[in-house]
């Protein structure tokens, strides 16, 4: 699963630098926003005075060390929840990313269009809600693109088709902060152009 991938990268990435250590504290913000291809509510994760913030149908608060992580089952949408914050919030404090929310709901049509545009002439398969205005295939197999939303993170579903796309050698283009740390410790296409 493309989460224990990151989540075995992040352990190399950090190892020995005392990270393991750090606390990540989850705080359920139902009163943010979150990116528009996403369902659910705002996340916040804290790690090393980095905050991400993602989407999650089960926010919650807690706190761990990050060392609980490393091999940490991840069998329900709160525990892949936990990873998909973790990872983001924790790439930021590394410095391998710089956006760890959503952008501004202002710039949301922005995104969206230029999204559209870069897709042009493509034919795109979208893991998680379908985004209008774009060629979407109705196969994975027919695409050229697999977009990953931060929803499809959650899903036991929808991460076995991520698998199935890697395994096809498919373009995959992740959306949004729930996606930034898995994408960046991946070597991973991201996109979040107007992300806070």
């Amino acid at each position: 699963m493309i989460l224990h991938d990151a989540i075995k990268k992040l352990h190399e990435v950090a190892a020995g630098m005392g990270a393991e250590d750090g606390d990540l504290v989850y705080i359920s913000r139902s009163e943010n926003h979150i990116c528009q291809f996403c369902t659910g509510s705002c996340l916040q994760v804290c790690f090393g005075g980095r905050i991400a913030e993602i989407s999650s149908k089960d926010p919650f608060c807690a706190k761990m060390r990050l060392e609980n992580l490393y091999d940490a089952p991840l069998k329900t949408s709160k525990t892949k929840a936990a990873a998909a914050g973790a990872l983001t919030a924790v790439a930021g404090f590394l410095m391998l990313i710089r956006k760890l929310g959503p952008c501004p709901t202002v710039n949301f049509e922005d995104c969206r269009d230029e999204l559209i545009f870069d897709l042009q002439g493509k034919s795109v398969y979208v893991l998680g809600r379908d985004i209008a205005g774009l060629n979407q295939a109705l196969l994975l197999e027919e695409a050229d693109v697999v977009l990953v939303t931060g929803d499809s993170l959650l899903d036991s579903d929808l991460l076995e088709e991520i698998d199935e796309a890697v395994m096809l050698e498919k373009e995959l283009l992740f959306l949004g902060p729930s996606c930034t740390g898995i994408a960046a410790l991946l070597g991973k296409k991201s996109w979040c152009p107007y992300g806070t």
